[in-house]
């Protein structure tokens, strides 16, 4: 009996033991095993056979020994950080004065917020891709009445009714807790797109024709929230298209767009395709050509000819940015005649047509440069002589239409004499400063800038003047012929000039002489020159100019009165045509008794103060021509009283 009670107390004494456990609670009261960041969680043993006041706990115990002493006993406690932790309870359960101890480890789990990311698709479908899987279950509350359970593992495609934007919310929770958390986002459905109204490329530009060459598309019709692939014509039915570039992000309905190494050596198809988040590929954009143009040069005409695919209505060439001619859409070749040896002309062409929808497109090919080159023998220049005003000859070489000069050889005769080189220049006017005046000739070659030299111009031969004063006090003058114009002189003029080189008088002659009668009262000096004039009218030569100086033209009295009366009181000559002169007086004995220069050359009958008695006297007047010639005019002066 007494080994049976003995069992049966060891029996009771174990089960008592077995009622000492640890349990954590929610804020409702439920026993949960596994708890989460930010959860307030009571901590108690599993009977309450322990009172409160003799139940402590350690949270994070991490096996210190002796064992920590709590100093309060709070059983509530909140983790802020994932992981796993042993929580150990110490408590007196009132069999005994002994304080007992019992641990339990609890998995405390991170509740981050959910994070999923989205495409929106054509026809209202939008995929939606959970990027942070850490709860056991997702909900998606897709904002139209409807939700989606799914565990985050694959992405979700909800399909919407209607076009809009929608509100979704993402929940995320364990199976062994009530923990969880959410996140929103807004999503809206991709517009429809409009098969009647497709994507337009507008304008094709080949930027640079090379293998890795580069192209610029303008393209209209775009529908933001599309990608679209942009496609280049291979010609192989196996893969009749291959993509050379992919637009993302698309904001606008219009843009200008630039691919680089692509090769666009030839005239091949290009073609835009709108592509959605899905990789749904719909129907495409118009079919429009690049432009492959080659150009040559040959006997100074420039041969485009250019490679295309259908279809294009009409073709535009332009040369240095100037359009040179329209052609039909048939063209694959042009030639350009109106070119120069030497010159590089740049060109390209514009094909235009119109796509199956009525809306036209453009299509542009590189800008190409083309150096004319030429063995052909350029035509005889003509050479123009006329003098200056500095009397030397002034020599103009009027190139054929369209060339430019490299070098010019000037070659020069005097008096009928074989020519001479002069100079070689590339200036088309130059100036001969040793042009005596004496019958001279002239002419040229040219060598262009393809080194083909012409054959020799004309000879032209300046007219030379020649003036000669007379006894009466004319002028006569005579020239020689001028040669040069193709059409002859058709007539000479004499002019005469001022100091300034303007036009006074002209005098028509048929010619090669002719005499100035009535002399300029106003001209101190007489400036001629003969001008030749063609028979056409357009060409002028000059001859050289000629100078003759008039004799100066004064009066001097011969008696004067210096009696006070106001009239005729002083001896003073008057005149033009002369700079300045000094006046001299002499008695009869030969004596100076006055002197005087322009400023004050005007004797009233005394000498040094005193008046003189009346008689003849002795003048030397000194004149000073415009020339710088020094004359003298000597007389008789009569002084009266």
């Amino acid at each position: 009996m007494r080994y049976l009670l003995t069992i049966w107390l060891l029996l009771f004494a174990a089960g008592a033991q077995a009622q000492k456990c640890i349990a954590a609670l929610d804020a409702a009261g439920n026993e949960i095993e596994q708890l989460c960041v930010g959860q307030e969680v009571t901590f108690k043993d599993c009977f309450d056979q322990a009172d409160d006041d003799k139940e402590y706990y350690i949270f994070d115990y991490k096996g210190e020994s002796p064992i920590p002493t709590p100093t309060t006993t709070n059983k509530r406690h909140t983790y802020t950080a994932p992981g796993r932790y042993k929580v150990l309870q110490i408590a007196n359960y009132g069999s005994n004065t002994t304080t007992d101890t019992l641990s339990k480890v609890y998995e405390v789990k991170a509740v981050p917020e959910p994070v999923f990311t989205t495409q929106s698709c054509a026809s209202g479908a939008v995929s939606f891709t959970i990027t942070n899987p850490d709860y056991d279950n997702y909900s998606f509350d897709f904002g139209d009445g409807t939700s989606q359970e799914t565990d985050g593992s694959t992405p979700v495609t909800h399909t919407y009714t209607s076009q809009g934007s929608y509100t979704v919310t993402l929940t995320g929770n364990y199976i062994t807790n009530t923990c969880q958390n959410t996140s929103t986002q807004t999503v809206a459905t991709l517009p429809l797109l409009d098969s009647d109204n497709p994507t337009q490329i507008v304008k094709l530009t080949i930027l640079e024709q090379a293998e890795n060459g580069s192209i610029q598309l303008e393209l209209a019709g775009l529908v933001p929230g599309y990608a679209y692939t942009i496609e280049q014509y291979t010609g192989d039915f196996r893969n009749l298209y291959r993509e050379i570039d992919v637009l993302e992000e698309v904001n606008s309905s219009t843009l200008t767009h630039t691919i680089n190494n692509v090769n666009t050596t030839e005239g091949v198809w290009y073609l835009v395709r709108p592509l959605d988040a899905c990789d749904v590929i719909f129907i495409n954009s118009n079919v429009v050509s690049g432009v492959a143009l080659q150009v040559q040069t040959d006997a100074e005409q420039v041969q485009l000819e250019w490679e295309i695919l259908p279809d294009f209505g009409a073709f535009e060439v332009y040369r240095n940015g100037q359009l040179l001619q329209s052609l039909p859409g048939t063209a694959r070749s042009y030639i350009d005649n109106e070119v120069s040896c030497g010159q590089v002309y740049s060109y390209y062409i514009i094909g235009t047509g119109t796509d199956p929808q009525g809306d036209a497109y453009t299509s542009v090919s590189a800008i190409l440069n083309a150096e004319v080159t030429s063995s052909a023998i350029p035509a005889a220049p003509f050479l123009l002589s006329s003098f200056d005003f500095n009397n030397q000859v002034e020599l103009t070489l009027q190139l054929p239409d369209k060339e430019q000069i490299a070098t010019a050889t000037i070659a020069k005769s005097i008096n009928g004499s074989l020519f001479q080189n002069l100079t070689q220049t590339q200036q088309t006017i130059l100036f001969d400063e040793n042009a005596a005046l004496q019958p001279v000739c002239y002419r040229a070659t040219f060598t262009n800038v393809c080194n083909n030299t012409s054959p020799v111009s004309n000879i032209t031969c300046p007219v030379i003047l020649e003036a000669e004063k007379q006894n009466d006090g004319s002028i006569n003058l005579s020239w020689s012929d001028f040669s040069g114009f193709p059409d002859g002189v058709g007539q000479y003029t004499v002019e005469l000039l001022d100091q300034s080189g303007n036009v006074v008088l002209t005098y028509p002659t048929s010619g090669g002489t002719f005499t100035d009668q009535t002399l300029s009262n106003e001209l101190p000096v007489l400036r001629y020159r003969i001008r030749a004039t063609s028979q056409n009218g357009t060409g002028i030569s000059y001859s050289n100019l000629v100078e003759v100086e008039q004799d100066a033209l004064v009066y001097i009295p011969s008696a004067f009165t210096p009696n006070g009366d106001g009239l005729n009181d002083l001896f003073e000559i008057k005149g033009k045509f002369y700079n300045g002169y000094t006046m001299r007086i002499y008695n009869r004995a030969g004596n100076v008794i006055y002197e005087g220069s322009e400023a004050d050359a005007a004797w009233d009958g005394t000498s040094d103060g005193r008046e003189i008695p009346a008689g003849a006297y002795a003048y030397l007047i000194t004149f000073q021509t415009t020339f710088g010639t020094t004359k003298k005019k000597t007389g008789t002066i009569t002084l009266l009283r």
